[in-house]
């Protein structure tokens, strides 16, 4: 994983920083698209066996998550995120292959919206999306969160 000591650490840290203020430049797309893909392969050679299924980064995380449809179901808490996707508590399970649509509060700004499909449900309700038609700077937004998330525990290791 990547560490403080590390030249890449702080880089994708900058970069980071970026993609979840202003947004990123184009010409900081493809660094940032390589820094994540190295982080994202660092995790996978080290981490369990879901980590190695991963096409994205996703860290831990207890963002606010509001289902906006279906309108009957509630979302409470995301227990992770990342660019590809989430998993969230609802009070009852929704079918595989079910559209929703989502209001996710992850910093200051304007709440993200955006439309996932439920990929798993587990016995507890935990439910697993990936995100459908996320703009760029959202995905961004997202995989920043991620990334800063991923290396404030590496670093507290």
């Amino acid at each position: 994983m990547f560490v403080p000591q590390d030249p890449r650490f702080e880089e994708i840290l900058r970069l980071a920083g970026r993609a979840a203020g202003s947004g990123l430049l184009d010409k900081d797309r493809p660094r940032w698209r390589e820094l994540c893909a190295q982080l994202l392969g660092e995790m996978k050679a080290q981490g369990p066996v879901a980590h190695q299924r991963r096409k994205n980064l996703r860290a831990p995380s207890t963002f606010q998550v509001h289902l906006l449809a279906p309108s009957d179901v509630s979302g409470l808490v995301a227990s992770s995120i990342g660019s590809g996707g989430m998993c969230v508590q609802l009070d009852r399970p929704l079918p595989v292959g079910a559209d929703v649509e989502l209001s996710i509060a992850v910093d200051r700004k304007e709440p993200l919206r955006a439309r996932a499909q439920v990929v798993y449900v587990l016995d507890t309700f935990e439910t697993g999306m990936t995100f459908i038609d996320l703009v760029q700077g959202d995905r961004e937004r997202l995989e920043a969160i991620a990334v800063r998330t991923l290396l404030a525990r590496s670093a507290a290791q």
